[in-house]
């Protein structure tokens, strides 16, 4: 039994991959101009030698606006296909979509620490993160959600399993990814909430479970791991800017997209000509539909197209990176001030946004997506009511993270990418309502484990499963 349930997890992890691929190579989005945004254009400076770079906000100079890993990861497809070209955006998309077997493979291990070895219900969270519309579709973007959705899901299983082992290699590795998670989105770095909860947990699983004072050291090796790893980005920062910058400088810039006087709380512009491009922009076959959506968010465009003048611009330009942040921070304060309680109106917007559609976003019109987005929440709203009460607190670490990311967006700006980080977590509850009748750890299949050892990562050994660790 536990060998077939794992080759039944290796074939979703075929799946998802397979999936991907078909969807980057029918989507055809490589050929799409203009898709690289931010992260294509710092990546363009690295390949060329000027640098972690880019023009923002009227000037051009070394930049904290990204996070690092991921314009590396573009700049190392564009060394191998050429600058921003079809071939390199083709590279990077299909590495996406092997990306997304990592993905997968992180729900199986997730799930599997939330309902014990109960294999329908991890197959189940599997089989969601393997074919759901949103993380197949995400594959084809040069866009930092994918990965970071799978250094989530990763930080979550490495916490869990430091928990419920106490060893302290397990807490050295979960440091290290929530350090990635950080460098590749900081937002995403409040999952280290639902990390701590997870090494806290593992507390009550059992009698031979970690004492507090283990707890206690396996969460402060964590996070001080954490704070190592993200330490030389830090001081890059501090000298390039002159000051303190934590990974990205952009938090005010972001504030003011969401909270100015024009905004709907998001970063994009309500503009009817949008319409009309979703309407006369239709042709045959599922490439067109989606050139079609891509010159629909291109016509969209952005609050700054429109907010911003030419004196603002000017007068961000002869101030520092973080400087023109905080001027924006302050103008989008004062702006709410003027309004008190449009404030907390942009708020429960955002957050209806977040949870079910984002109306400014072109893309989240589609009849796909929203059969998809609002398929996956029913699923894990069921699956949260038929979860037992010991299921339930397993899954407060990933309840906690999702909640952590709701809020912050709720509170700056929200985009329909940002909810694809708690998507993978969603799969695991919607997965976990089918443990109901079953009691925990009742049999022995050990899907993700096994699924490691078959081929996707720990190799075929003729044909057989390696034999389980004592």
């Amino acid at each position: 039994m536990a060998s077939r349930n794992g080759h039944l997890g290796a074939a979703l992890i075929l799946l998802a991959v397979a999936a991907r691929c078909a969807c980057v190579l029918v989507l055809q989005s490589h050929l799409v101009s203009r898709s690289t945004y931010e992260h294509g254009e710092i990546a363009a400076n690295l390949v060329a030698g000027r640098g972690f770079s880019i023009r923002f906000l009227g000037t051009d100079g070394p930049t904290s606006q990204q996070a690092p890993v991921y314009p590396a990861i573009v700049a190392a497809a564009y060394l191998i296909g050429g600058i921003e070209s079809p071939r390199s955006l083709l590279i990077l998309e299909l590495g996406q979509a092997v990306l997304g077997g990592l993905l997968t493979l992180g729900v199986l291990a997730l799930a599997r620490q939330v309902v014990g070895d109960h294999p329908p219900a991890v197959l189940a969270a599997g089989l969601i993160a393997a074919l759901h519309p949103t993380l197949v579709y995400a594959a084809s973007h040069v866009q930092v959600a994918l990965l970071g959705a799978t250094l989530v899901t990763w930080s979550l299983v490495a916490a869990t399993r430091a928990g419920s082992s106490g060893r302290a290699r397990d807490a050295v590795l979960a440091g290290i990814l929530l350090a990635l998670t950080a460098l590749t989105d900081p937002i995403l770095s409040l999952c280290a909430g639902g990390m701590l909860v997870a090494i806290w947990g593992g507390r009550r699983a059992g009698p031979t479970a970690p004492a507090f004072g283990r707890h206690l050291g396996l969460s402060a090796s964590m996070l001080l791991v954490a704070a190592l790893c993200v330490a030389p980005w830090i001081i890059r920062n501090a000298i390039v800017h002159g000051e303190f910058v934590a990974i990205k400088s952009t938090f005010g810039y972001a504030f003011w997209q969401g909270n100015c006087s024009i905004s709907e709380g998001t970063d994009k512009v309500v503009r009817a000509s949008v319409e009309k491009v979703l309407e006369g922009g239709a042709g045959a076959g599922l490439a067109a539909w989606n050139r079609t959506l891509w010159a629909a968010r291109h016509e969209a465009g952005y609050i700054d197209d429109v907010a911003l003048t030419a004196e603002d611009r000017r007068l961000l330009a002869r101030a520092s990176e973080p400087e023109r942040s905080r001027i924006l921070f302050r103008r989008a304060l004062a702006e709410l001030r003027e309004q008190p309680w449009r404030y907390p109106g942009l708020c429960l917007r955002r957050l209806r946004y977040f949870w079910l559609f984002d109306e400014t976003n072109p893309k989240t019109r589609s009849l796909i997506y929203r059969v998809s987005h609002g398929g996956l929440l029913a699923l894990a709203l069921l699956g949260l009511c038929m979860a037992t009460a010991d299921v339930r607190r397993r899954l407060a670490p990933l309840f906690l993270t999702a909640g952590l990311i709701s809020a912050f967006h709720a509170m700056t700006i929200v985009s329909a990418r940002f909810h694809l980080p708690i998507e993978p977590l969603m799969a695991v509850w919607a997965g976990a309502g089918l443990a109901r009748r079953m009691p925990f750890g009742s049999m022995s299949t050990a899907t993700a484990d096994d699924v490691v050892r078959v081929g996707i990562v720990g190799g075929l050994q003729r044909g057989r499963l390696l034999d389980r660790p004592a």
